[in-house]
């Protein structure tokens, strides 16, 4: 697959971007905000449930490439990159490190104002432990979860990244709404912090924080653009925008329309909206009125629904609805049903038809995982670990920091310190996660600017561009 990458989610979340400051107690509806810039229960700091692991386990060993691997004291055995040389343990070297169990944290939006919004990251690295843990573990040691809830609030994010610094030995594949709460417990205290995706500028930013997905305010993907300005020249001189009005989607917004901008976007309407608006009747009218020919939008997939079903009542469809990884989810599908799938009535505005429903990804397709053993290797120790979990682009980028830790700690070997690990992510500046996802650079903290295409067609998610891999055309923008 082709590597170089922003793409896709990135864009969406492509920012990061204000939200309040650390510790902050924040509103439902600023918490649901913070959701909106994504597009990109449990008691505070609660522990979740570990998963068991026993060493010598069967199952299936396979890794990336499609090579197998047997496994051993040494940790994952095979030729995908993580082999190596066998290692034992170095005994208790830091922090959360004793000589037979390393402790990763995972903080995530499980309960709060959108039950559920990032369960898949917990999900990934339970099942990135157990596929560890039956392999040999990390130079002898079993990966133990710690499963911390941040209920999409800037005070929990805090308090759990507060517990990580002094329980774990490092956090793993994070994924919060308000992850910007903990920036500075997390770079005070030195935890290393292989988060999923950064959702703020402040933890993005902060020193200890290597993300799988580096996306922050720096610099904005254009691929995805650049592709939809070549493909659609008359709809982007027409062009309408909708975002949340409130807290960092608002930024992530403006960004994106300023980037789009000097890509040569005519954005004739745009539109800030409530977190829970129910009627998106009024917005599709004014829409039609001005002329917008591409519709683009900054939210959680929810509102995303109700735009394009309001869309459906009217009759009324753009030449282009794009959207971003937000909608990558089976509950779009099953929320949405016909609002939400590439449309060839006659009341598509363009000849010829149809009117695409667009959507852009930086990561492998779960509909393609025939074709990719990394994804199939997720998806297998998945639903070992949670059955019945769906993936999804969350939990892509959860597994892929667990692989990405793994890669660093094996390099580390059997002394395993917090130091050590750092000195490793910063020297990785081509991470894909064996085809998971575009390259991005670990180290530089730099997203790759590259992206597909994927569209809805009778109740499903296909590939529309490139026929396979990313189109990778122009550069990252500076912001």
């Amino acid at each position: 697959m082709k590597v170089r990458s922003k793409a896709v989610a990135s864009a969406v979340l492509s920012v990061a971007l204000l939200a309040t400051a650390c510790g902050a107690r924040l509103t439902d509806a600023q918490r649901a905000a913070g959701i909106g810039a994504l597009t990109k229960g449990g008691t505070t700091g609660s522990t979740g449930p570990t998963v068991p692991g026993a060493t010598g386990g069967t199952g299936p060993s396979v890794v990336p490439g499609g090579s197998t691997g047997t496994g051993g004291t040494g940790g994952i055995g095979g030729t995908g990159g993580l082999g190596g040389t066998a290692c034992t343990s170095g005994g208790a070297t830091d922090t959360g490190v004793t000589a037979n169990q390393i402790t990763l944290a995972t903080i995530a939006d499980v309960s709060g104002v959108q039950p559920g919004l990032f369960k898949s990251a917990w999900q990934a690295m339970q099942a990135l432990a157990l596929y560890v843990n039956s392999n040999g573990g990390v130079c002898g040691r079993q990966i133990k979860n710690l499963l911390l809830d941040s209920k999409a609030d800037a005070t929990q994010n805090r308090a759990a990244v507060a517990q990580a610094c002094t329980s774990a030995f490092a956090s793993v594949g994070s994924m919060s709404a308000f992850d910007d709460g903990g920036a500075s417990v997390g770079q005070s205290c030195g935890i290393p912090d292989i988060s999923a995706i950064t959702v703020n500028a402040a933890r993005s930013t902060a020193t200890n924080v290597y993300p799988a997905y580096p996306v922050g305010p720096n610099y904005f993907n254009t691929a995805w653009g650049t592709y939809i300005k070549n493909t659609y020249p008359n709809a982007i001189k027409h062009a309408g925008f909708i975002t949340l009005n409130a807290g960092a989607s608002i930024q992530n917004g403006n960004q994106r329309i300023k980037a789009l901008t000097n890509l040569g976007y005519n954005f004739v309407y745009k539109a800030q909206v409530q977190v829970l608006e129910p009627n998106y009747t009024p917005f599709v009218e004014n829409m039609k009125k001005a002329g917008v020919q591409l519709i683009d939008m900054v939210s959680d997939y929810q509102s995303t629904v109700r735009l394009q079903q309001a869309m459906e009542r009217q009759g009324w469809f753009p030449e282009v609805r794009l959207w971003d990884s937000a909608v990558y989810s089976q509950k779009y599908l099953t929320e949405g049903r016909t609002a939400v799938q590439t449309n060839n009535s006659t009341a598509c505005s363009v000849t010829p038809k149809p009117c695409p429903m667009l959507l852009f990804l930086n990561t492998a397709m779960i509909e393609e995982a025939a074709t990719n053993p990394e994804m199939q290797l997720y998806q297998t120790w998945l639903q070992r670990a949670a059955p019945g979990a769906l993936p999804d682009y969350f939990g892509i980028y959860a597994w892929s920091a667990g692989r990405l830790f793994l890669k660093a700690a094996q390099a580390v070997g059997g002394k395993l310190t917090r130091k050590a690990l750092f000195t490793e992510l910063k020297s990785i500046h081509s991470w894909n996660d064996f085809g998971m996802h575009v390259a991005h650079d670990i180290g530089a903290k730099k997203e790759a600017n590259c992206a597909l295409f994927a569209e809805v067609k009778n109740g499903r998610f296909v590939r529309v561009s490139p026929s396979s891999g990313w189109t990778c055309v122009g550069s990252l923008m500076k912001t």
